[in-house]
């Protein structure tokens, strides 16, 4: 009898959570699993936390501006403090605190962000935690398998699957009219980025120090950009940049900064390393090909004419410089 209830609850878990694999992006699979939880323990409340990196080695301070599911309840110091000492050998631990109890769980380690969710109720029972732990479980290596189906094996960056998901949704937004009162006054835009003659540093040095070329590159167009942004290995060394929500007399100092980033930094047993910009708006494209498609003749013109430079793809129509781009009908796969 008791084996059978085991099963129905280790189904109930099953179907309770199933569903999280028809969702892409991190912010809706972590609503999607607030969702499931609270339907399988309704006395359950959630809040969740995002760390990063303190100034002092070791340490994990709170992102408050990270993207999370509205919390139920706050988020004390003493939670912070024990989401900080989570790790692979002890993804979860229970803190009793002002007469409720908490199981504080890991979303996820990784060396930039730790995402971590916090249970409360005044006790947990073992039937409760068993199915707690549970979900918990099948999220983490769902996620897991997520994360690293949309990665970059190298750099760590997003891949062009993921690029494929995120232009679509920006591109469908602007469409449709979604948000209008900040669409008037901000725009997105997708930028490719390629490195300048890179073909000469693996035939000069060779492909592991062209990989670490690539990494350190990776490394400071992250810097360069704000959280909210999207970075893409597109592929080789040509990499996408996803820019949302800003004025549009900013994007140009944004893309200067990545280009003069590199520009000045000095990469190891390199030197100096340039790189080309080539950037577009997202607006009326209707297909997000054509976004990209606007956005690398912006990039081809800007290595054919002098590269290390950022050029806009609208602007270069204007002046006449470039032919408007025409899409025949068709489906196009760039991607």
């Amino acid at each position: 009898m008791q084996l059978s209830r085991q099963s129905e609850v280790a189904h109930e878990v099953i179907e309770s959570v199933v569903h999280l694999t028809e969702q892409r992006d991190e912010l809706t699979l972590l609503r999607s699993l607030q969702a499931s939880i609270l339907e399988m323990l309704p006395e359950v409340q959630v809040s969740m936390v995002c760390l990063v990196p303190g100034p002092q080695h070791g340490q994990w301070v709170e992102d408050v501006a990270c993207p999370l599911p509205k919390s139920m309840f706050p988020v004390t110091d003493a939670m912070v403090a024990e989401a900080a000492g989570l790790n692979a050998d002890a993804p979860a631990r229970q803190l009793v605190q002002d007469g409720q109890s908490y199981l504080i769980s890991s979303l996820g380690l990784r060396e930039d962000r730790r995402k971590a969710i916090i249970l409360r109720q005044p006790e947990w029972v073992v039937a409760d935690l068993r199915i707690a732990q549970g979900m918990l479980k099948i999220y983490a290596n769902y996620a897991r398998m997520l994360f690293d189906s949309e990665r970059d094996t190298l750099t760590g960056l997003y891949n062009r699957k993921k690029l494929e998901q995120k232009l679509g949704e920006l591109l469908t937004g602007r469409l449709n009219g979604r948000n209008r009162k900040r669409d008037q006054d901000t725009a997105d835009y997708l930028a490719v980025i390629d490195l300048d003659h890179f073909k000469r540093v693996n035939d000069s040095h060779g492909h592991l120090i062209g990989d670490e070329v690539l990494l350190v590159f990776a490394g400071l167009m992250r810097n360069a950009l704000r959280d909210v942004d999207w970075v893409f290995r597109y592929g080789g060394e040509e990499f996408v940049v996803l820019i949302k929500d800003v004025l549009p007399e900013t994007i140009v100092t944004t893309l200067e900064r990545i280009r003069i980033k590199v520009q000045d930094h000095c990469f190891p047993q390199v030197g100096q390393v340039t790189a080309s910009i080539g950037y577009t708006a997202i607006a009326d494209q209707k297909l997000p090909p054509y976004v990209f498609e606007e956005a690398d003749k912006a990039l081809y013109y800007a290595k054919e004419n002098g590269r290390n430079q950022v050029c806009d793809y609208r602007a270069l129509v204007s002046s006449g410089k470039l032919a408007p781009e025409t899409h025949q009908s068709g489906s196009i796969e760039l991607f």
